[in-house]
């Protein structure tokens, strides 16, 4: 992957370089910078999301339990 700037002008893309493919596909960033501020999502807003989707996480880990399995995994049975 590789990273090209540009601009986008209702619906024209203008790169600042020359693109490193003759075809191919594409994702366009719009930096917070260029949208309209109502479409920027507040930290609020973005907490509010991330705990209602995050729910189903166990945030407990057992890191003894997590170490013996990776080792038993790693090295089998300990005798």
């Amino acid at each position: 992957m590789q990273a090209v700037q540009g601009f986008y002008d209702n619906g024209v893309f203008e790169l600042q370089q020359e693109a490193p493919v003759k075809r191919g596909k594409f994702i366009m960033i719009f930096t917070e910078d260029e949208l309209p501020k109502e479409k920027i999502m507040s930290k609020e807003e973005s907490l509010r999301i991330f705990r209602e989707h995050s729910n189903g996480v166990s945030r407990h880990i057992d890191v003894e339990k997590e170490r013996d399995e990776y080792l038993y995994e790693k090295y089998g049975p300990f005798n």
